[in-house]
């Protein structure tokens, strides 16, 4: 009984380790715009679509990523798509605020890259991902 138990402990905590967000760079990555942030609480379906760039006609993925941030430079805003199940977890919220606010994950240049395409060739790196709209299923924010 006891190795049951420890167990599901083990497991419970590796489940939750998954998805802890990456640790973030201190500053954001330099001239990075201000963005409008819109916040999407969507069955994970719908957030998985929004987070991981699939080539259409490719089934989506499953991850261990509860949100995920996708700045549009064009409309000069920053859609932040979290599973529903994890909506009551501030601190997704806050990561993806961070991101939308210029800072990359530590040792990787991503958002960095996807401005300095913007600006030079006008690609609009995240934005211009699949649209799942017909997926999505917005629930408005738990109020207490």
């Amino acid at each position: 009984m006891c190795v049951i138990a420890v167990s599901l402990l083990m497991s419970m905590f590796c489940l939750r380790s998954l998805a802890d967000p990456l640790p973030l760079n201190d500053e954001p990555v330099p001239g990075w715009p201000e963005l409008r942030i819109e916040t999407h609480y969507v069955a994970r379906i719908a957030m998985r679509g929004h987070c991981l760039p699939v080539p259409a006609g490719t089934p989506i993925p499953d991850t261990s990523l509860d949100s995920c941030a996708r700045p549009d430079f064009w409309r000069g805003v920053c859609d932040v798509f979290i599973d529903v199940q994890s909506m009551r977890r501030a601190e997704l919220l806050e990561h993806e605020k961070m991101r939308c606010r210029g800072h990359d994950y530590r040792d990787v240049d991503r958002l960095a890259e996807a401005l300095r395409a913007w600006r030079e060739q006008g690609e609009n790196r995240y934005a211009d991902m699949l649209d799942f709209a017909s997926l999505m299923f917005v629930l408005e924010p738990l109020t207490e």
